[in-house]
């Protein structure tokens, strides 16, 4: 609960959320958010490690968490590379004024589920308390002293953060949770059709529902006592996941399970999530992350535009960005996010997009609804729509053979891409290959390596 003028948490609600221990659960690797974790081909980086609105995706998941009082966490990692990239990202909390761990690398290799890499660190660590277990590939807004409040007063096993969602956006995408007035969890249905969701939910079918987003409150003393259980041990010993196996199985046994309605959740994990999420936060729907982006980035009227680029000037005006605003030279329709350094030229056009770091925007461009990576380059006449761009991305176009990019187009660190391409519809380009003039690519086409390229030609 947001109860200061300033926007922070009353201090007995801090200290009831400090006792908390987060667990996140890093380990996840991002195959399907290909190309933007793929740094080379072959490599991949974890989900966690994805940029949004300049920061990483953890590093966003941990500071909202702290603002509500949480300051202790263990990272759940996978192997070294992925430790590796996890303590890269945020070390062991200095920076974040928080304390962070990590799982023991003895046990990563065993792992075979999240619900089993929970209960193993519980064990390792010997934690009794309450734990709040997240994804590092989401984002959300929650409400996490009252959550803490609704598990204390349920004595609840585990209590679910549920996004409430409309019956047409849940059917066959999102898992649905049947709850009681109290909510209570009485069973869960996979990502039912939209006639199925009518059929359990009447009347309902068309009010928001809820669905499981991914972050739980879980009791570790209890937890710990029934996995003890013979047919707990016997799952963990081929794949024991939270969602799919560990509270069903809580369910059909009795056990207090209880879903908590959250106020929005931001799925990351693929390009149209990523850039709906991004969109909603630039609008301030994300209630957490407004507190963030107003200190991180001063100004108002949805324009978060780093001062450094409010000073660039281009060789063609030689005006600074913040003339070319003042003077109708430059046209920004809000939310537009400019991170540091990023210059750009007259006659540019941006709507509700995101523009990383020592970014060059080149005379005539348009850029809506998208997302430009750090130390790219857009050329002159260049339209990008609903696309993600990598890190030093070079967008080669010219007033003569402009390129377009549209429709959740993923080009991943690196890429060039020559005058006159145009690529739409789902097409993914993986990192630092060269998309030469004259090429046709089919929609839902992801092209991998050089020699797959040459056959488009």
């Amino acid at each position: 609960m947001i109860c200061q003028s300033d926007g922070t948490q009353c201090p007995a609600e801090n200290r009831q959320v400090s006792q908390v221990l987060g667990l996140g659960l890093a380990a996840g690797k991002g195959v399907r958010f290909r190309p933007l974790t793929l740094k080379a081909r072959g490599y991949l980086r974890a989900k966690a490690a994805v940029r949004f609105l300049g920061r990483r995706v953890l590093d966003w998941v941990i500071s909202i968490l702290g603002q509500q009082g949480m300051h202790d966490f263990i990272m759940i990692t996978s192997g070294k590379e992925n430790r590796y990239q996890i303590k890269s990202i945020v070390g062991y909390g200095e920076a974040l004024d928080v304390r962070i761990r990590y799982s023991s690398v003895r046990y990563d290799r065993r792992n075979v589920g999240s619900a089993d890499a929970v209960i193993t660190n519980m064990g390792y660590f010997g934690l009794d308390d309450t734990i709040f277990v997240f994804p590092t590939d989401s984002v959300l807004d929650i409400d996490l002293p009252a959550m803490l409040a609704a598990h204390q007063r349920h004595d609840a096993v585990v209590t679910i953060a549920a996004a409430f969602q409309p019956a047409e956006a849940i059917a066959g995408r999102y898992g649905l949770i049947q709850c009681e007035a109290d909510g209570r969890v009485r069973g869960f249905v996979e990502k039912p059709s939209l006639a199925q969701i009518t059929a359990l939910c009447g009347t309902r079918a068309g009010a928001p529902l809820p669905t499981n987003a991914g972050f739980y409150l879980m009791n570790a003393a209890m937890l710990r006592a029934l996995c003890r259980d013979p047919e707990v041990s016997a799952a963990r010993q081929e794949q024991f996941d939270i969602g799919t196996d560990l509270l069903p199985w809580l369910v059909k046994k009795g056990y207090p399970v209880y879903a908590q309605q959250i106020g929005r959740m931001g799925d990351l994990g693929n390009i149209p999530s990523y850039l709906e999420t991004m969109l909603d936060v630039l609008h301030g729907r994300f209630q957490s992350m407004n507190l963030l982006l107003r200190d991180q980035y001063p100004g108002g009227g949805g324009l978060l535009i780093e001062p450094e680029s409010l000073a660039m000037s281009d060789p063609i005006s030689g005006l600074t960005l913040a003339e070319k605003i003042a003077q109708d030279l430059v046209t920004i329709i809000p939310p537009v996010r400019i991170g540091k350094y990023v210059r750009i030229y007259p006659g540019v056009t941006l709507s509700e997009c995101n523009i990383d770091d020592d970014g060059e925007i080149y005379e005539e461009a348009t850029i809506r609804r998208s997302s430009v990576g750090a130390g790219s380059s857009v050329g002159p006449c260049s339209v990008i729509e609903d696309t993600l761009t990598g890190i030093m991305v070079d967008i080669d176009s010219t007033h003569g053979l402009p390129i377009l990019l549209k429709r959740y187009v993923a080009i991943g660190d690196e890429v060039i891409i020559r005058p006159g391409v145009t690529l739409s519809g789902g097409v993914t380009i993986h990192p630092r290959l060269k998309v030469p003039r004259g090429i046709t690519i089919p929609p839902h086409t992801e092209v991998e390596t050089a020699e797959e390229m040459l056959e488009y030609l």
